[in-house]
């Protein structure tokens, strides 16, 4: 893969998810990953409904797999850090069919209410 188009860009890895007293926490780090991130256009999303509101989106491509939401095993999906907001991962595909090798990883904005703090900036 050409990484000369990739930027470093904070990813949060959660860890298993637990309840307790009714609600759900997991554990989680901040890294970094080196990526090359696009928004996604709209045109690239299927038709939809009329009055249907559009997700921000974003794609992106990188040498490591992410870790995609799975809502019906509750596990939550990686998040990255763009432009100020948290998106969460909900695909993350192996593209091998040539030389170079790679991750196509897709992600949706998540909803103000679910945004996390910013990642500390480490000096």
């Amino acid at each position: 893969m050409i990484g000369i188009f990739h930027k470093p860009y904070t990813i949060r890895r959660h860890g298993e998810q637990t309840v307790k007293r009714g609600l759900a926490s997991a554990p989680y780090t901040d890294g970094t990953e080196r990526l090359n991130v696009q928004p996604q256009p709209v045109d690239d999303f299927e038709a939809r409904d009329e009055g249907d509101a559009v997700v921000k989106r974003l794609k992106s491509w990188g040498r490591n797999k992410l870790t995609s939401a799975d809502e019906i095993n509750s596990i939550p999906g990686d998040l990255l850090y763009y432009n100020g907001a948290w998106y969460e991962c909900i695909s993350s595909v192996m593209w091998d069919h040539t030389m170079l090798a790679h991750y196509r990883s897709d992600f949706v904005i998540l909803p103000a209410e679910r945004q996390p703090k910013a990642p500390e900036v480490k000096s």
